[in-house]
């Protein structure tokens, strides 16, 4: 992983076991691919009741939605908030029979203004766990 991207993860809102992304693994201005925390601990944050829902790892594609602004957007530390979700499907890979790790792959969707919109992919090697589009407000942190 390059200092770039090293830091664009430490920058991220984000703080200990909630930064589900272990890395990234290579971006452009308008698309990003990161590599996920392993999933399949029992202290995956968001496990409930020993399982893990797909549409939970709609928080990766917001995650590494947030990576990408701050690599070509922002270059700094930012607070961001999940202001909608849209297109979500669950694919066909449960998380829980899905081996670690899982691919992030995100696309910022063009558009204006202070939002941002992105269109992503939760994989796993044998196909999609979660997919859909989610937009984001960041800011420089203050």
């Amino acid at each position: 992983m390059s200092t770039a991207t090293g830091e664009a993860l430490a920058r991220m809102p984000h703080e200990g076991r909630m930064l589900l992304l272990a890395s990234v693994e290579a971006h452009d201005p308008t698309t990003i691919r990161a590599r996920a925390a392993d999933h399949r601990g029992a202290d995956f944050p968001l496990r409930r009741g020993g399982r893990l829902d797909p549409l939970a790892l709609v928080e990766l594609g917001a995650q590494a939605a947030a990576a990408h602004a701050s690599l070509h957007a922002l270059r700094a530390a930012h607070v961001g908030l999940l202001i909608g979700l849209a297109r979500i499907e669950a694919g066909p890979v449960a998380p829980d029979d899905a081996p670690a790790p899982l691919t992030v792959a995100a696309e910022r969707l063009p558009g204006e203004g202070p939002a941002a919109r992105y269109r992503f992919a939760v994989l796993a090697e044998t196909g999609t766990v979660v997919s859909g589009e989610a937009m984001l407000r960041m800011e420089p942190a203050p």
